[in-house]
């Protein structure tokens, strides 16, 4: 499955490094529209 996702071979898949692949997933999900949004709220925005 990833590595037709990656269009990476099976080699290439599992000689890349953990961190490689993390990058490749990030930029895979910001090109498809799935990425996920970094929005963080802080106390002074949430209502008791």
């Amino acid at each position: 499955m990833s590595t037709n996702l990656l269009k990476m071979t099976e080699e290439q898949f599992w000689s890349s490094t953990p961190k490689k692949l993390q990058a490749l997933f990030k930029v895979y999900k910001k090109v498809n529209g799935i990425e996920d949004k970094d929005t963080l709220d802080y106390i002074d925005n949430v209502i008791f």
